[in-house]
């Protein structure tokens, strides 16, 4: 009987991916917070735990925030599972930043701050949308703006790597009677993830570039959670027949589907590297069905855990953290205690 394991290696890998525009990204976060009437995180809900960003509570403090759980339409995550980890102290949505029908709940919610407002704003609602690299922000303006002013030009830039958004776009009209503006803010992330399994989950998602990591790796991160999800091998059958632990075995099944083997005079060679990232592209994409990629999530802590778990994470990026960051910003401790 196959008995999937319950530990994934300790490979040595950075676990660090802090570039000089994340620095200048919170810079202007926080001199824009006071004009910020509401706060859309979005986070990638196949990571739902990793894709929260602690660095976002300090210069947002007291904003009124909606938690964005996108890419719904790829998670596994059970709704059930959020609403315990929420347990009504934080809002949240899962959407997908391509549907209309999700933008339009989105917008009726963001009306129903306009109206709770006293005095409403002379300038509008002003929504600052913020989260880590490539979860789907820019996506979300531009249907945002799609759905709210009919207009079908995009606005804001996408990809399907981190980085494309550089810099705090000026503010976008999305929406009119009552008028919504939005910035466009680039993917934050942390000066230090905090264990190998967090850094492979972002890999997975698309927040870090592929080459940051060896996709071997990767791979084999992502054959170790498919099978706690699923011990009977069916989320990659239609490579080997039955279930593995062993990376090296189902890399060689991939490539003998996709043609990356090589027969030489000293025998077979495959083509581990082109193999691992046609497995990975497979389930980052989408087209083997849903999943999800954070431990936590797939033993479903529950709300006390959740939020432990949180606070930790705070504490770590602060005292940990805090003096590495400081010095690559050149700036005052404030900008970055939590």
């Amino acid at each position: 009987m196959f008995v999937p394991r319950k530990i994934f290696p300790r490979y040595n890998i950075s676990l660090a991916d802090f570039k000089g525009h994340h620095v200048k990204a919170l810079t202007k976060l926080t001199h824009l917070a006071p004009q910020i009437d509401m706060v859309l995180e979005v986070r990638d809900s196949r990571a739902p735990i990793s894709t929260r960003n602690v660095l976002f509570d300090k210069p947002l403090q007291g904003k009124e925030k909606i938690v964005l759980y996108s890419k719904n339409d790829l998670s596994g995550v059970p709704i059930d599972l959020l609403k315990k980890w929420h347990n009504n102290k934080e809002r949240f949505m899962m959407i997908d930043c391509r549907n209309g029908g999700d933008m339009k709940r989105l917008i009726q919610m963001i009306r129903e701050k306009h109206d709770r407002m006293h005095p409403k704003p002379p300038l509008g609602v002003r929504v600052i949308i913020t989260g880590m690299p490539n979860v789907g922000k820019s996506t979300l303006v531009n249907t945002l703006r799609k759905i709210g002013l009919n207009r079908t030009k995009n606005v804001a830039r996408t990809g399907g790597q981190p980085g494309v958004t550089r810099s705090t776009s000026e503010i976008i009209r999305v929406h009119q009677n009552p008028e919504i503006l939005v910035y466009d803010t680039p993917g934050v992330f942390l000066p230090k993830m905090k264990d190998v399994e967090t850094m492979m989950s972002l890999a997975l998602v698309g927040t870090i570039k592929p080459i940051k990591i060896d996709p071997v790796m990767v791979a084999d991160y992502l054959l170790f959670v498919l099978n706690l999800q699923d011990p009977t091998g069916s989320k990659y059958r239609k490579y080997i027949k039955h279930p593995t632990n062993d990376i090296y075995e189902l890399l060689e099944k991939i490539a003998e589907r996709i043609k990356r083997v090589r027969r030489t005079k000293n025998g077979i060679q495959i083509d581990e590297i082109g193999s691992s990232l046609h497995f990975i592209d497979e389930w980052k994409q989408g087209r083997m069905g849903k999943c999800l990629f954070d431990l936590d999530a797939i033993k479903e802590i529950d709300q006390l855990e959740f939020q432990e778990n949180y606070d930790e994470e705070r504490l770590r990026v602060n005292y940990e953290i805090k003096p590495k960051v400081n010095r690559q910003a050149n700036a005052s401790n404030a900008l970055f205690e939590l």
